[in-house]
């Protein structure tokens, strides 16, 4: 019975994408609120701590940096135009892959996937990803099993979403695979949003969620 918060890092970089961020903060930050838990303790990291401009121009604040944040649980890696750049960056690209590796989760949104491949830490999983970013995987991945029908796909501890909308649905998925289908269905009706739980998820609710 789990009966402390997953360690969850959201990784930040120059121009990422908002809702990439924000989308799955409001799904992990909203689990268990009714009962008075924090299923999530969610960090900001970024390869130095404090602002970080987004695509959107609102500056979010990196609370730890990538050399000194430790283990990680659940991993979400957000897409946006600065993704690019930041693929670019080893100190960024090894903290990743440390992370990674240790996670029992690993998300990637967008063009976070991009970052993923670029960490090493792809081989022949299945990746939701927008044919543009499919052709460019491609290229370089030819093992990679590319999905641009579906919008999510689930490959072993990897969840990949092609659009930034469905991060929302991508993290309502790590919350029913973590604490159950109720929850997650619960909580995206709350949020309006339309989660079916195609991929798999848990029927059960773990016991620190049964106590109000």
């Amino acid at each position: 019975m789990r009966t402390k918060p997953y360690a969850t890092a959201i990784a930040l970089f120059d121009e990422v994408e908002l809702l990439d961020v924000t989308g799955p903060m409001s799904v992990l930050s909203g689990a268990g609120r009714q009962w008075n838990f924090q299923p999530f303790k969610i960090d900001l990291v970024a390869k130095r701590t404090g602002p970080v401009v987004t695509r959107s121009s609102l500056v979010l604040h990196a609370t730890h940096d990538v050399a000194t944040h430790e283990a990680t649980e659940c991993l979400i890696i957000p897409g946006g135009y600065g993704a690019r750049h930041a693929a670019e960056d080893a100190e960024f690209l090894a903290w990743l892959s440390r992370a990674a590796i240790g996670a029992q989760f690993v998300a990637a949104i967008g063009s976070g996937v991009w970052l993923l491949a670029q960490a090493g830490l792809l081989g022949d999983e299945e990746v939701a990803a927008s044919p543009e970013l499919s052709n460019q995987l491609a290229s370089s991945w030819p093992n990679l099993r590319l999905n641009t029908r579906d919008g999510l796909a689930t490959s072993g501890k990897f969840l990949t979403a092609s659009k930034s909308a469905l991060g929302l649905d991508l993290s309502c998925e790590i919350v029913a695979r973590s604490f159950g289908q109720k929850l997650a269905s619960t909580l995206s009706a709350q949020l309006g949003i339309d989660w079916r739980g195609e991929l798999g998820a848990l029927d059960f609710v773990p016991g620190p969620l049964l106590v109000k």
